[in-house]
């Protein structure tokens, strides 16, 4: 139907007609997404008959439906204006979603909605992304909305053609992709009150070619409201003097360009907190730093050859990452501060990274022995054979020297709580009685929270299994929330060691809510016991391009083979994996993207990160789920457990 053809607003589902709840209707430029929100509340005429056809969810008693889409380059003089296409819910173009409560969930929305004159209109199918031809609903809605209602102080404008016809005081956020101009164009500085201004690259991952926009001009003082600047992949060489009078600016990126000079006033600037520098040519930093609110300062992949000492003297300065500069000397006062990002190579060129201890009182020695399993020919036995069924007999050696001895843990059923101080995950510890229950201050919620319990593994239970644990006691294991990953928290994690099993209480006792914790459902999480049993560990080899340290001493043959070692999972890792599968493990290999969370500790808290273990492996088994079926690790130093101090454990996580 034509735009000039409709009388009057309409929702229709596979020809049905569904009621326009009004009051829940409405249009809106997001504050938080930049963009044109649109949210429509219709209401099932049929609630029991959607349901049988399989349109409504089980759960949709009501018969409420509600749809919300956002749309972005759609700016025409102050009356959006375009057409967005939709696959399987997503706006390929500008990375946003068209969602849906209500509708049954394997229904995904594929057609496209309109913006013209002020009418919403909306053509496609709900159908199974699986491409089951049934069921599928023909959707077909033309919704009237005001243009006058919408503040597009708020938009991000993604073009500066965009712009055209918009009043200049009401354009605060631009983003231009791909533009030609060297400079900036004169029409930006009529946007007085611009806060946020992107210059872009956009294409072929591989296409290194730059944008030609080379200076900012010393005109750029003018926006004195600018607080984020953000340039990637152009040839921008130097910034003016000027731009140090942008008192505003809080947030500064400029990746992967030319910048080789910064002016003086630059590293004055009173209210920069973020700043990106990476993969340019910067070859110094100023000795007279004063920059008060600097918090995370990134210089990677630049010609460094030091770092000013007046670099930490900023007050919150928390992070500086500055890998890959051909850095020669570090002042000494590096070497004690702890957000300083560098390889683990280029820490042991630069710093001292001998590892202190948890006690601060150095390290002790320990029998490296006890964590392989090359060692013992029965448990070997199995990881030999599948190197000769696969083919790998040149490199037996290498590969069994890999190998770790590893405890295992399969969940066998619910905790009942008839046993005290049996292995456990999830429910309640049996901490003695002596023990207050671990607890941390949240600033965010401004109270005490307890610890979520992870697990309680009983030692003398598997005194016979393994050498590096102590020979009685239990070991407990909490942790913060999943939500404090990926914060500068480093105290995350926390075990506790009670020597004498005889102290141990039920855990019965403990009576949990959910808003005595950060966030955990019901107030803990599923409760199940295991069985332990002694198996085999290999490591992944996805990511050794940064876990360099696996190629050490009879694996060093393995170090340069990279296709060999990257093609390892199906004739290796993955048999290796299935002789005796586990649901957690401890001294286990972990599968990472990127660092293994040895390396992640070691270059964290020093030491060498052969040197970590990984104390306990937590899988995403019955209700813990660690992201998208991740693994939670908590990591110890060999020091550490061979002096039985529990008290500085690295706790990190892996997901997709």
């Amino acid at each position: 139907m034509e735009n000039d053809q409709i009388k009057q607003p309409y929702f229709k589902i596979d020809g049905q007609a569904y009621a326009i709840q009004a009051k829940k209707t409405k249009w809106v430029i997001g504050k938080l997404s930049k963009t044109l929100y649109t949210e429509i509340s219709i209401l099932s005429p049929d609630v029991e008959s959607d349901k049988k056809k399989g349109l409504l969810s089980d759960f949709s008693d009501d018969g409420n439906i509600s749809i919300d889409f956002e749309a972005s380059k759609i700016f025409k003089v102050g009356v959006p204006t375009g057409i967005c296409s939709y696959e399987e819910d997503k706006n390929p173009e500008d990375y946003t979603y068209f969602r849906k409560n209500g509708l049954e969930y394997l229904l995904f929305f594929y057609g496209t909605i309109e913006y013209k004159e002020g009418w919403v209109l909306i053509k496609g199918d709900l159908k199974n992304r699986y491409g089951d031809p049934s069921p599928s609903f023909r959707l077909e809605a033309a919704l009237e909305f005001d243009p006058a209602s919408l503040d597009w102080n708020d938009y991000k404008f993604k073009s500066l053609e965009e712009t055209e016809g918009a009043d200049p005081q009401t354009i605060r956020l631009l983003e231009i992709t791909n533009p030609t101009f060297s400079t900036l164009p004169e029409r930006i500085y009529s946007f007085e009150n611009l806060e946020y201004l992107i210059i872009q690259r956009i294409g072929n991952y591989w296409d290194k070619a730059k944008l030609p926009f080379a200076d900012f001009g010393e005109r750029i003082a003018e926006l004195k409201n600018l607080k984020q600047i953000t340039v990637n992949q152009a040839v921008i060489s130097s910034l003016p003097e000027s731009f140090a009078n942008l008192l505003q600016l809080d947030r500064l990126s400029i990746i992967d360009c030319e910048l080789n000079t910064l002016p003086d006033g630059f590293w004055k600037m009173p209210r920069l907190e973020y700043v990106l520098l990476g993969k340019n040519k910067i070859e110094s930093l100023s000795e007279d730093i004063q920059m008060p609110w600097l918090e995370y300062l990134d210089i990677e992949n630049n010609l460094l050859k030091t770092l000013p000492e007046s670099l930490l003297q900023q007050p919150n300065l928390r992070t500086i990452k500055a890998s890959f500069n051909p850095l020669e000397d570090l002042p000494f006062a590096y070497n004690s501060f702890k957000g300083l990002s560098l390889t683990m190579e280029e820490k042991k060129r630069l710093l001292d990274t001998t590892y202190p201890g948890a006690d601060g009182g150095g390290s002790i020695k320990w029998d490296e022995s006890m964590y392989k399993a090359e060692n013992n020919k029965l448990l070997i036995s199995g990881v030999e054979k599948i190197i000769k069924d696969n083919d790998l007999s040149d490199h037996k050696e290498a590969l069994l020297s890999l190998i770790k001895r590893t405890v295992g843990f399969k969940l066998n059923s619910e905790e009942d709580y008839a046993e005290v101080g049996n292995h456990r995950f999830g429910g309640k510890p049996d901490l003695p009685e002596s023990l207050s229950y671990p607890t941390f201050f949240s600033d965010y919620r401004n109270q005490e929270l307890n610890y979520e319990f992870i697990a309680q593994i009983n030692c003398e239970k598997i005194a016979a299994l393994q050498d590096y644990l102590p020979r009685t006691g239990t070991l407990f294991f909490f942790f913060k929330s999943f939500q404090f990953f990926g914060s500068e928290d480093q105290d995350i994690g926390k075990v506790i060691y009670v020597e004498d099993n005889k102290e141990l209480a039920s855990g019965v006792r403990f009576d949990f809510q959910e808003e005595d914790f950060y966030e955990l459902m019901d107030g803990e999480y599923q409760a199940n016991k295991a069985d332990a049993f002694l198996t085999v560990s290999a490591p992944s080899f996805y990511a050794s391009y940064v876990n360099t340290y696996l190629f050490e001493g009879k694996a060093e043959s393995l170090k340069d083979q990279h296709d060999f070692t990257y093609d390892l999972y199906e004739p290796f890792e993955k048999p290796v994996l299935d002789l005796h599968g586990f649901d957690h493990a401890m001294n286990a290999y972990a599968f990472t993207q990127h660092e293994s969370p040895e390396l992640q500790a070691a270059l964290t808290w020093k030491g060498d990160p052969q040197d970590w273990v990984i104390l306990l492996l937590v899988g995403s088994k019955g209700n813990f789920q660690w992201g998208d079926a991740g693994d939670l690790f908590f990591v110890i130093h060999k020091s550490d457990l061979a002096k039985g101090d529990f008290s500085k454990v690295f706790v990190t996580m892996e997901s997709s």
